[in-house]
């Protein structure tokens, strides 16, 4: 209470200008927050922002397209989690590469993976910790809307152990990355 006889005391030195001043500087920064929430949420519309919490793949961040359409090969891409595992929950946010797509064969061979026999990766036998993973295997065409993701690190949690993910779950498309 000591703190407002001395600001209402510097209130009243203030001369008109200053009051001015003071009080336009107050409705530029009002008015600089509302346009600055009325363009990101226009543009949140088709754009958002991704961030990678593992070192699975070479990227932290970045930014991804929410509509999208066409060939995802070799995309980065923004996505629900499709699977409940032991290390993540189901609907967790991930961020991998398109390895292979819909209408491509994919083949499993010694755990070797090959997208149309190139070869993708290996997967793992164990976890970090020494821990027996399962992994997926699927030998034929990869079906429509279904995409196999993979990380850049060897140790990667990706479609090598969960499976597939559907069209449905990619939130987006990384069209900047860092």
């Amino acid at each position: 209470m000591i703190y407002l006889p001395i600001l209402r005391q510097k209130a009243m030195k203030l001369s008109k200008n200053q009051i001015r001043t003071l009080i336009n500087k107050a409705l530029f920064v009002l008015i600089a927050f509302i346009i600055g929430n009325i363009v990101v949420s226009a543009l949140s519309q088709f754009y958002g922002i991704g961030v990678i919490h593992t070192k699975s793949i070479d990227k932290d961040v970045f930014i991804y397209q929410k509509k999208f359409q066409g060939d995802l090969k070799d995309s980065l891409i923004y996505f629900s989690l499709p699977v409940q595992t032991r290390y993540f929950d189901k609907d967790s946010n991930f961020g991998k590469y398109v390895r292979c797509e819909e209408g491509q064969t994919l083949s499993v061979k010694d755990l070797k993976y090959y997208c149309d026999n190139v070869f993708l990766g290996i997967a793992q036998k164990t976890d970090k910790d020494g821990n027996k993973v399962e992994q997926f295997i699927f030998n034929g065409v990869i079906p429509k809307d279904k995409f196999f993701v993979m990380g850049t690190h060897p140790r990667s949690f990706d479609s090598r152990y969960w499976g597939f993910v559907d069209r449905k779950d990619i939130k987006g498309v990384s069209i900047w990355a860092f």
